[in-house]
């Protein structure tokens, strides 16, 4: 199901077209592998929402090969730091060597394993983040509410990708666990008093929500 107008969609992907070399081999090695990667469109929203509270730190659980951590990192600015999360030591080796080229990398931690498990660790000591963006594994989605609840500070965002997962979010019945678990964080994000939250119909769907200062 295309989730927007194939025309206007084209029209964007132009629009927000990034001359950033590193971006664009970053998108290349996307099309030649069928990897996932949010897109110029979302990178550049993670970028804008993160600019707009003055984030300093981010916490992402998925990063792939680095390409949503390098518009992250764009906002942060020098000092800022994006704690990145990935299982594959391949695509922690890409991130790397992308990142670094993109001159980016002093504003990366990145940690190969488990983010869910990393994100335990980090609450133990104490770390709190201005922004959890979920890019994880989809029927794992309903835990990453659990993390943005240890570690997001008030006012912070919890940013979800994914979350109309090419339309089939409006199967009643879903009949496989990743569709089942992006429905169910979805309605658990509705519901959830200490978050305010909207669905963008940009890409794949992207929520974006906010912790109340006071519930």
């Amino acid at each position: 199901m295309d989730i927007i107008n194939p025309d206007i969609d084209e029209y964007l992907g132009a629009l927000l077209r990034d001359d950033d070399p590193v971006v664009a081999e970053m998108e290349a090695l996307a099309d030649e592998r069928g990897f996932p990667i949010v897109g110029p469109q979302v990178g550049r929203l993670l970028q804008v929402l993160a600019l707009s509270i003055g984030a300093r730190r981010v916490l992402e659980l998925g990063s792939g090969y680095g390409y949503s951590a390098l518009f992250f990192a764009r906002a942060l600015g020098k000092g800022g730091k994006v704690v990145m999360t990935e299982y594959d030591e391949g695509n922690a080796r890409r991130a790397r060597n992308f990142l670094g080229r993109a001159g980016v990398i002093d504003r990366v931690d990145l940690h190969v394993g488990d983010g869910l498990q990393h994100a335990d660790e980090l609450d133990r000591a104490g770390e709190r983040f201005d922004i959890v963006f979920n890019d994880s594994e989809k029927d794992e989605y309903p835990k990453a509410l659990d993390v943005a609840r240890k570690l997001l500070r008030p006012g912070g965002l919890f940013i979800c990708d994914n979350m109309l997962w090419y339309g089939r979010v409006v199967d009643p019945d879903p009949d496989d666990a990743d569709t089942a678990g992006i429905m169910e964080l979805t309605k658990q994000l509705m519901a959830a008093e200490e978050f305010t939250t909207t669905l963008l119909p940009v890409r794949d769907g992207v929520t974006v929500s906010v912790r109340k200062s006071v519930v």
